[in-house]
């Protein structure tokens, strides 16, 4: 490995290592849908129709024991040539298991759930002629609203009622066939309704409903939506018999399909451009090519800079995939394959404003900035540990703390995981786990700080920008020292050697091919029996 000089050589020994390891029998490709079951046996056992039999509702903890079976041996037997595909073997039956024991452990995913749904009104009818004269008038006062006027400026709760005049944003872009194909049904609280909606007990809604609950990881128009999201129009609020909503961090910047096209397309374009680049600076340092942190760098103040390029490559790289589900989903597919599942308030930014961290310091940084994609699972977690298991109060300060651990020690776990599944000489333990498990130390220390200084009365005395740039300070700092920890691990992992784009402008210009793709992808393995054989992905 120490002689591995570029990422194709370096790719090359980690194919050769695979070999070795399936040929002496040390390890087993992963196999789908052969080792891919837990995600499948939770969909079935929810698919189960209601039923008020106990064997049903306690069937759920023999169903999770063989969940936990299932992931951690194919955690433990199988390996990939290919880095992505290797963490993601570690990653994706981590998460299974956590994923499954809040759905059906620490809540039951049969009874406790409940999603917004539309109910036609048949008794009456939209007055079309009027929403057609809405949509030909003055669409200037359409900024910052949603696209029923929504004007999320104002908090939940106290929004104006929207002008008739503003009702949606379809000019001639948005409704011409070349620029998109659909467009979000016009909301009319005299036409339809809105209610929670409970397990259903038709197979097809239900199918839905469970698929739907166990792929939408934030909960967006479920009853356990996090924050950080946008709340539901103004129109379907409403009619709901609970109307409570979470609060959003997030000011709407979607008033209509076009914008959220336009918009997250710009910042795909953007994003993409960043990674090319980042992709070729990081192939210059052997860092990034899994030769470890002792290789000389040829950046200066290598450790800094090393682990700044770590960073934005994670949040390029995690932002340019996010940004696919707003522009397939919503924009490519639209309602009318996906009804509303491709409603635009549906698809909120995945990562919160920066002015978190100035706000809140640490605390800013992982519960406003960071993406939250698993953030209910982290708190199910710590609250069943919290008030189940210890029975602290969630509102004692021990309680908090103890939630606070949990959460992070899962997210720890995920990723420790992830980097035991990698071919590369990584440290799961003392690298991806201790580094989430320090944050909560870092979290709780600046709160106790905050709460000590308002106390003695110091904090008022110092001016709020100099309290903000100190969070800003402490988050720089605190990322300084805990960092590499996280970043060495990837890099040990060979995660920056993928190539996130198949076409590289800067590689192009340079002489070194444009099209980064290629390879055999996937294929079929035959195993010793019929159920073992299946699909193996290898990646590019």
């Amino acid at each position: 490995m120490a002689a591995a000089i570029t990422a194709r050589e370096v790719l090359d020994q980690f194919l050769s290592e695979y070999h070795a390891a399936i040929d002496a029998r040390e390890h087993q490709p992963f196999v789908w849908p052969h080792r891919a079951l837990g995600p499948y046996l939770l969909i079935f056992y929810l698919l189960l129709p209601p039923s008020p039999s106990p064997v049903i509702h306690y069937a759920r903890y023999p169903l999770f024991a063989l969940i936990i079976y299932l992931s951690v041996t194919a955690v433990h037997d199988c390996r990939s040539p290919a880095v992505t595909v290797g963490y993601g073997i570690g990653l994706l039956n981590a998460w299974t298991i956590l994923w499954s024991a809040t759905l059906i452990i620490f809540n039951d995913g049969r009874r406790d759930y409940r999603r917004i749904e539309r109910q036609e009104r048949p008794d009456e009818a939209p007055d079309v002629q009027g929403l057609v004269e809405n949509m030909q008038g003055d669409t200037s006062a359409l900024e910052g609203s949603t696209t029923d006027g929504l004007k999320l400026l104002h908090p939940v709760g106290e929004l104006p009622e929207p002008e008739p005049s503003v009702t949606n944003d379809l000019g001639p872009k948005l409704q011409s066939p070349e620029i998109f194909a659909t467009q979000e049904p016009i909301p009319s609280s005299f036409q339809e309704t809105y209610t929670w909606q409970s397990f259903p007990d038709d197979i097809i809604h239900r199918l839905d409903f469970v698929l739907d609950l166990v792929t939408n990881f934030r909960g967006l128009r479920w009853t356990h939506q996090g924050p950080g999201t946008y709340p539901p129009p103004q129109h379907i609020r409403e009619t709901l018999t609970n109307p409570e909503t979470p609060p959003s961090l997030h000011r709407n910047k979607y008033p209509s399909y076009h914008t959220l096209f336009t918009s997250n397309l710009k910042s795909f374009v953007l994003c993409s451009l960043t990674l090319d680049t980042l992709k070729y600076v990081t192939s210059l340092d052997p860092y990034f090519l899994a030769q470890g942190q002792n290789t000389r760098s040829p950046f200066p103040v290598a450790h800094t800079t090393r682990l700044t390029l770590s960073l934005l490559f994670t949040f390029a790289s995690l932002l340019n995939i996010f940004l696919l589900a707003p522009l397939v989903l919503a924009c490519t597919f639209g309602p009318r394959l996906l009804g509303p599942h491709a409603s635009t308030w549906l698809y909120p930014p995945f990562f919160g404003p920066l002015s978190s961290i100035a706000e809140k310091g640490l605390a800013g940084l992982w519960g406003g900035w960071w993406h939250q994609l698993f953030r209910y699972a982290f708190e199910a977690a710590g609250e069943f540990v919290g008030a189940k298991l210890l029975h602290l109060s969630k509102k004692s300060i021990p309680g908090g703390i103890a939630r606070v651990f949990v959460a992070f020690v899962c997210s720890g776990m995920l990723h420790a995981c992830a980097s035991y599944t990698v071919l590369g000489d990584t440290r799961p333990i003392r690298g991806s786990l201790l580094f989430f498990a320090l944050q909560p130390v870092g979290i709780i220390t600046q709160r106790a700080l905050s709460i000590y200084l308002k106390q003695k009365g110091y904090r008022e005395a110092i001016p709020p920008w100099m309290r903000k740039l100190g969070n800003v300070l402490v988050v720089v700092l605190w990322c300084r020292v805990t960092g590499p920890l996280i970043a060495d691990e990837f890099a040990a992992a060979g995660i920056w050697l993928y190539e996130p784009l198949p076409v590289s402008l800067i590689r192009g210009v340079r002489g070194e091919g444009w099209w980064r793709w290629g390879g055999q992808w996937v294929r079929w393995y035959s195993g010793d029996r019929w159920w073992r054989s299946g699909l193996v992905f290898l990646g590019g």
